[in-house]
């Protein structure tokens, strides 16, 4: 129901206006560190021939500065934040730039279509740029992003840090240079060489300003401070004026604006020049996507707060959709630029928003603010970018190998000589090479034991145990992980053949495969297989598969393991496959589940001969157990102990499910109950007959009187309960020392 209450205008909230006046000037501070890397990117890209085209790519830069800003600063998971061109992005742009003035400048095209084509290109990477990102954050996909090898990331980030380093040369000189020496002479010559000179000297100074004053003056007041230095002392110097224009760039202009949909519907635009330049439009989005998520995840580390890398994506895609079509290039959230925020004192989202407004202001004002700046302070900033983006490399946390660093270098090399598509591949392919080599050395192999050291949950009699314990290093159990493919599938056909080689006195027999930590193999691994099955049947070796998940299985009877000719087994579990290999032992040895001794005449021998059954059957009820029949029920008091004589009973558990979880098996003449009986616990577990069983029943009341009437018969009742028990602690104790 509406009232007039609700119809009444809302007082608006409380303008924090200490905050606010930090937030502007950590603002304009940021907005002029934004506009120097804009007129030095402009200088980059527009060089040489393409200087007159300078005015408009400084307008487009600060444009898409001015977009990124505000859409980053409103929609950004981190606050403050701001963001703009990036550096190593700008040295795709200048290798655009490049590749499509050279195909145009073939055809005999003006230097004004030239420029034109130019910022079309820019705009359409832009466009596509915003796309990728967008998607990207749409679909949920930033984090797959994380897995791009670290060497292609450095040789991304090295090779532009060079070009960077070579533009700003460039910049100073207007010419191309190249690996021909005579390209270099102009920067020893007397009209360049001193130039050079200051835009070092200006690059060393910004480090070491930021020593004696806070940080985010450093760039500003270096930046003002060498210009009007420079402005000074060759207004008042230099006399000759020709001398005097050499420090500038030519043809500046004032700022004007260009819109992409008009130049679009023009007829100077060449389409297919444009799209043979579609390598490096693809790198400039490939770049843009690796710049982001760095700055995402060190902006993290900075803050040390999370953010939402999927909506990192979609507020840098809006931003550079919005900025192509406003004639603006690509940028996105900028780390450095974020943190200058954090240290000149910025609280809130208003601050990036302020960096925005007043590179609107500079924008839209007209101002030749390149006519000012001289040509050593432009090379000298991009000299300066570029050391930062290699140091910033080299002091990574992260140790890495020679190996990575020789690809990084390739790539870098391959990046400056024939551009970033070609710089990619090779990355890519070097380092998908590097870790299938590392991950060959690491092996399938996490776990080797034999029969010794590991039996299956199946507790038989003594005189099979010690069977088993004699014959146990005939069964070797192999435990694989990972992706299995040809580099480590034919490590682990040689370990297994190394295995059966040295082992002489007792032959391998059996051995057993699990597969239960593999996810996948590739069709390499299983010619290898195939070789260790021809192998082992060579040596009259059986091999026990287990764990396999449909797709694995469904290979190997491609390959011809499994079926009614052959020997090869395949089972669910690990646990199956080695209880099946210890009744293979046991029945080649003619000792199957009943033993060769009586029940009588093994408890009797397990007595030391000293007592005989009939001495103790007086106190035991004899039971015979059907097929599914309860012995014991969880929960239940520990009244009595059990001997089993003949059968097979399992001990299982109900999980949460209501469901059985079988986790031994008795077999054979054996003791069942003993720790619940002798500790005066509750079952902690039901025990099943799993087929006709005859048990022996001693419950605690018959205990008791046989202690008072027959103490010897006691005293060996409970030397044969020690001793088992104590075979079972050995056998376990060796069973964790070989899993640890």
């Amino acid at each position: 129901m509406l009232s007039l209450e609700n119809l009444a205008l809302r007082r608006p909230r409380n303008v924090d206006v200490p905050k606010l006046g930090r937030d502007a000037v950590a603002g304009v501070i940021s907005a002029v560190v934004q506009i120097a890397y804009c007129i030095s990117f402009a200088a980059l890209i527009f060089t040489g021939d393409l200087a007159s085209g300078f005015s408009l790519g400084l307008a487009g830069l600060i444009m898409g500065t001015v977009v990124t800003c505000i859409v980053i600063a409103l929609t950004s998971t981190f606050s403050p934040t701001i963001g703009g061109p990036d550096s190593p992005a700008v040295a795709v742009m200048s290798v655009l730039a490049a590749s499509i003035a050279t195909a145009l400048a073939s055809k005999g095209a003006p230097t004004e279509q030239i420029v034109i084509n130019i910022l079309v290109a820019l705009s359409v990477s832009t466009l596509l740029t915003g796309v990728l990102l967008y998607g990207v954050g749409a679909l949920k996909l930033g984090q797959w992003l994380r897995f791009i090898p670290y060497p292609v990331i450095g040789g991304f980030l090295v090779a532009s840090g060079i070009l960077l380093i070579l533009g700003g040369m460039e910049v100073v000189t207007q010419t191309d240079l190249s690996l021909a020496p005579e390209s270099w002479e102009p920067l020893y010559s007397m009209r360049y060489g001193p130039q050079i000179a200051i835009g070092a000297l200006f690059a060393v100074a910004i480090p070491l300003l930021a020593r004696v004053i806070p940080v985010y003056l450093a760039l500003p007041v270096a930046f003002f401070g060498f210009v009007v230095a420079m402005d000074v002392a060759l207004l008042f110097v230099v006399s000759d004026e020709a001398v005097r224009d050499a420090w500038f760039l030519p043809s500046l202009g004032e700022l004007t604006l260009w819109w992409p949909v008009t130049a679009i519907m023009g007829t100077q635009v060449d389409w297919g020049v444009i799209a043979t330049s579609s390598a490096e439009i693809g790198s400039f989005c490939g770049v843009m996507a690796i710049a982001l998520l760095l700055d995402v995840s060190s902006l993290e580390v900075a803050r040390q707060k999370g953010g939402d890398l999927d909506q990192e994506f979609r507020s840098n895609g809006l931003a550079n959709l919005l900025a192509s079509v406003l004639g603006g290039f690509g940028g996105s959230l900028s780390m450095n630029a974020s943190v200058l925020l954090d240290e000149s004192g910025a609280t809130t989202r208003w601050a990036g928003a302020i960096v925005g407004i007043v590179c609107a202001i500079v924008l839209f004002s007209g101002a030749d603010i390149g006519s000012v700046v001289p040509k050593a302070i432009l090379g000298g900033m991009l000299a300066y970018l570029g050391a930062v983006i290699i140091i910033e490399l080299l002091d990574t946390p992260a140790e890495s190998s020679w190996t990575e660093w020789a690809l990084t270098g390739v790539m870098t090399l391959v990046i400056i000589n024939f551009g970033y598509f070609m710089g990619v591949v090779v990355g890519v392919i070097g380092a998908c090479l590097m870790f299938a080599m590392n991950y060959s050395r690491i092996g399938v192999v996490r776990r080797h034991l034999t029969r010794y050291e590991f039996s299956s949950n199946v507790e038989r009699s003594p005189e099979q145990s010690r069977l088993l314990h004699e014959e146990g290093r005939r069964v070797h159990v192999f435990w694989l992980s990972g992706f299995i493919f040809f580099g480590s599938s034919n490590g682990l056909f040689e370990r297994i053949k190394g295995v059966i080689e040295v082992q002489a006195e007792k032959p391998v027999g059996y051995v057993v495969l699990d597969f239960g930590g593999v996810p996948g193999f590739d069709s390499s691994a299983v010619l290898s297989l195939v070789k260790l099955r021809n192998y082992c049947e060579e040596h009259d070796v059986t091999l026990a598969f287990s764990g396999l998940n449909e797709g694995m299985r469904a290979s190997f009877e491609r390959a011809g393991f499994f079926g009614s000719a052959k020997a090869h087994q395949v089972f669910g579990s690990r646990n199956e496959a080695v209880e099946w290999c210890e009744d293979m032992l046991l029945m080649h040895h003619e000792v199957g589940d009943a033993s060769t001794h009586s029940f009588e005449s093994w408890l009797q021998k397990e007595f030391g001969g000293q007592i005989d059954f009939a001495h103790i059957a007086p106190y035991m009820q004899h039971q015979e157990l059907d097929n599914g029949a309860l012995l014991f029920r969880q929960g239940e008091p520990s009244d009595s102990v059990v001997f089993q004589a003949s059968g097979c009973v399992a001990i299982t558990i109900i999980d949460e499910h209501g469901r059985p979880i079988r986790l031994r098996r008795m077999v054979g003449h054996t003791v069942v109950g003993e720790m619940g009986f002798y500790r005066h616990m509750p079952r902690t577990a039901n025990v099943v007959a799993e087929e006709p069983t005859v048990v022996y029943r001693l419950t605690r009341e018959a205990f008791d009187k046989m202690q008072e009437e027959d103490p010897a018969a006691a005293a060996a009742l409970h030397k044969l309960i020690i001793r088992l028990l104590s075979d079972r602690l050995d056998f376990a104790n060796r069973e964790i020392s070989a899993l640890l």
